[in-house]
């Protein structure tokens, strides 16, 4: 008979799979939360980098200059939504607080004022529904086409020439006015991020605007207007970039002819983010939220670390980057299971 000598077995080897499982099921954990993780950990690593990074005034300045991203975040979701995109949004912005600026030239109504800016973005979002759903033409062709005109329009109104007079007190007190330790352009933004997260998860409208961006041909067969939710996406960006451009009028006090384009990047940037955020593969305005604030808390913290201006474009540039990686990466794993 052959002897066999007995061994002690560790307890490695003998559960190796539960050894293998660990990491797997913290990597479970944390998945459709790394944008949350990443910003906490931002948050600390700057709070005890810069002593004036946790100061009320520090994070109240975010929150301000926030509020007009987090605003035009909103718009382009509205596209993104149903498989479109809007790339005139920039330029819209600009056009848009330049005309309200030209409109207070006019009329010291802060009604008309305030007004100019939504009515006619909304306008500008139906002509590019009715450039996209009925002409056939690619969102991105035609809403970089209106985009361009509108950076001309932009010019012409204003003679390329900043302005800054006559700017109504009722609409710069959206930025200088607290309510709670926020302006009220940050509580604005906040209600309006609340409205549009209940219409896209609990009403019938958001329903359908996820059914086209799913596969239009099929939310057609099932009953869906889909020419006129298209048409109905396109006009709310146009919208809430009208509501943007008062915060960003309120918070310069002044409209510059080339202002808004920068603002596109950072807007796609946390729209593209936010699909790993919240409700994996789906752009969605509260993964949209938390990743303006870490996209805010990021750049806030490396400027206070003292890097140079030419930072910003970079760091946008390379979050972009990622965030479109991270967004076909969970899109890819919803659609397979």
């Amino acid at each position: 008979m052959t002897d066999k000598t007995i061994r002690p077995i560790d307890a490695a080897s003998a559960h190796p799979r539960r050894e293998r499982l660990a990491p797997t099921r913290l990597l479970s954990w944390v998945s459709g939360y790394e944008t949350v993780v990443l910003l906490v950990l931002l948050v600390v690593v700057f709070t005890f980098a810069s002593d004036r990074f946790m100061t009320a005034s520090n994070l109240q300045n975010v929150a301000l200059v926030q509020a007009v991203t987090a605003t035009m975040t909103l718009a382009v979701l509205m596209p993104l939504i149903i498989g479109e995109f809007d790339l005139s949004v920039g330029y819209l912005i600009g056009f848009l607080a330049m005309l309200e600026a030209v409109v207070a030239q006019h009329t010291s109504n802060p009604v008309l004022v305030m007004g100019a800016g939504p009515v006619v973005g909304l306008l500008v979002g139906l002509v590019n529904g009715v450039l996209t759903v009925y002409f056939k033409i690619s969102s991105f062709i035609a809403t970089l086409g209106v985009g361009i005109l509108l950076s001309g329009g932009a010019q012409g109104i204003s003679n390329g020439k900043v302005i800054f007079e006559n700017i109504p007190s009722a609409l710069t007190s959206l930025a200088s006015d607290d309510f709670l330790g926020l302006s009220l352009a940050v509580w604005l933004t906040l209600l309006l991020a609340l409205i549009l997260f209940y219409v896209l998860e609990h009403t019938p409208y958001g329903r359908y605007w996820y059914a086209i961006g799913g596969s239009e041909r099929v939310a057609y067969l099932a009953g869906v207007r889909t020419n006129r939710m298209r048409m109905t996406s396109f006009a709310a960006a146009g919208l809430i970039v009208g509501i943007a451009a008062n915060f960003a009028l309120a918070q310069a006090g002044s409209a510059n002819p080339g202002y808004g384009p920068d603002l596109l990047l950072p807007a796609y940037a946390a729209a593209f983010l936010g699909v790993a955020t919240y409700r994996p593969g789906y752009y969605n305005v509260l993964g949209a939220l938390v990743a303006i604030i870490l996209l805010a808390i990021g750049f806030n913290g490396l400027s206070l670390l003292g890097v140079p201006f030419w930072v910003q474009p970079i760091f946008n540039g390379s979050v972009l980057i990622i965030a479109v990686l991270v967004a076909r990466q969970e899109t890819r794993q919803v659609r397979t299971g």
